[in-house]
């Protein structure tokens, strides 16, 4: 009989931050990163977190991200992988209570829980394991055959992920009957369209928009209070507390 599955994505839905910016943010805090990027890494994060404008995530988030890849070849893997193990494992359980909660209850069930990641593989490899995931991918940033230097070939996990999705159910003979999928970004839109449980968690506009179309789960988490929406006359009101 083939197995349901639950995926996952991890930043900004079981992990309270994303796996990615804690490697970057502690290379460039420590001026390591780049000469072009430790003081425009640090800035753009510093205005997200004051909220400077609306778009002060964006700026930071896909900035930072556009300039790692446009510099990638001159970047030092040698020195990303002196950081990336103790970092990561100092943040491990820095988890969302829902979501870790949601991961243990179908493990229990017999689910096959995948994890899909647009943070690199180094450091999914970390985290995913740590917590019980039975696959999982990350982005991956190809090196030279000695490690010294990245090639400039990139490839990416955070678009199309129903096709990434698609590999693992092929690969591990899953069914999509019953299956989950939780996501907080429109980027994992297409993910969870293709499920029959999808879960909008914590969600930005695009998600959240598409999510109350399509009569999805919405689930909210704020410290230590999950709050779970549900529609009604076609609004969506606050349904249950769980604590």
């Amino acid at each position: 009989m083939k197995r349901k599955f639950a995926v996952f994505d991890i930043d900004g839905t079981f992990f309270r931050s994303h796996l990615f910016w804690e490697v970057v943010l502690e290379l460039a805090n420590r001026e390591i990163l780049h000469p072009k990027l430790n003081e425009y890494t640090v800035d753009m994060y510093d205005k997200w977190k004051r909220r400077a404008n609306k778009r002060a995530f964006e700026d930071f988030d896909y900035g930072v991200v556009n300039e790692l890849k446009e510099l990638v070849t001159e970047l030092d893997p040698v020195i990303y992988d002196s950081v990336v193990k103790k970092v990561i494992e100092s943040k491990l359980d820095h988890v969302y209570t829902f979501s870790k909660g949601l991961l243990k209850e179908l493990k229990g069930k017999g689910y096959f829980v995948i994890a899909i990641s647009g943070s690199r593989q180094e450091e999914v490899d970390i985290f995913a394991p740590y917590h019980g995931f039975d696959d999982w991918i990350g982005q991956k940033f190809e090196r030279s055959a000695d490690g010294k230097k990245y090639t400039g070939n990139i490839e990416a996990t955070y678009k199309d992920k129903h096709i990434t999705l698609e590999k693992f159910v092929k690969k591990h003979d899953l069914t999509y009957e019953g299956s989950y999928a939780i996501g907080d970004t429109g980027g994992y839109i297409s993910m969870l369209d293709v499920v029959d449980n999808p879960i909008a968690f914590n969600p930005n506009h695009l998600l959240l928009e598409h999510a109350q179309k399509n009569g999805w789960k919405i689930v909210l988490e704020r410290k230590s209070i999950v709050y779970t929406l549900e529609a009604q006359d076609g609004s969506y009101l606050l349904a249950k507390t769980d604590v």
